[in-house]
């Protein structure tokens, strides 16, 4: 989606600054007021009436990963395990909460839930299916290292932004997001991350 972003921006002829952050903490300046354009916003539906929603967005997975050796994890068995790795008040820690499961020990970074995992301070990491590998990747871990499980749930990412920005100002990104979406941009950046 980062990708998209930058896209879109070049199309529209944006020039101010673009910042990575932590989903968690885009989330917390949205919320206080900071007039801003997300492009990793999950559409659940607490945050329905927060963000103005852009595009269709895309889907989202999320699975556990566990080490090769101890074998994939379904929704039922995480439920015994000792201790999961998740990322601190995102969509997979609410969602584990929301289905009882609070053996989970939060990270404010994806990178520490796998090193806790290889160490085996976790029995597995619960999280994106798109974050996975790109953050095993990082940390150059060998792809046969680890397994994911099947998709537990699913849920739309997508662009929004925030209350305060004018749909006129809007407008522009909506229409520069559906011809790249139109000409196969979205699904040429998003093959990379499926799996």
């Amino acid at each position: 989606m980062v990708e998209t972003l930058l896209a879109v921006a070049r199309a529209v002829g944006h020039s101010g600054k673009i910042n990575i952050v932590p989903i968690p903490r885009m989330l917390q300046e949205m919320a206080s007021g900071k007039r801003m354009l997300s492009a990793f916003a999950a559409r659940i539906p607490e945050r329905e009436g927060k963000f103005l929603w852009l595009d269709p967005g895309v889907e989202e997975a999320l699975s556990f990963a566990t080490l090769a050796e101890h074998g994939a994890v379904t929704l039922e068995t995480a439920r015994h395990l000792k201790m999961i790795g998740t990322i601190m008040n995102g969509v997979p820690e609410n969602f584990l909460r929301q289905q009882g499961l609070m053996n989970f020990d939060s990270a404010t970074t994806e990178d520490a839930s796998l090193r806790k995992l290889l160490v085996g301070r976790i029995d597995a990491w619960f999280t994106s299916r798109w974050v996975i590998p790109v953050v095993m990747a990082l940390e150059k871990i060998p792809p046969d290292r680890i397994i994911l499980s099947e998709p537990i749930t699913r849920y739309r990412l997508n662009f929004a932004a925030t209350l305060d920005i004018p749909e006129a100002e809007l407008a522009p990104w909506r229409a520069a997001l559906a011809r790249f979406r139109a000409e196969g941009g979205v699904d040429r950046l998003m093959a990379d991350y499926r799996q």
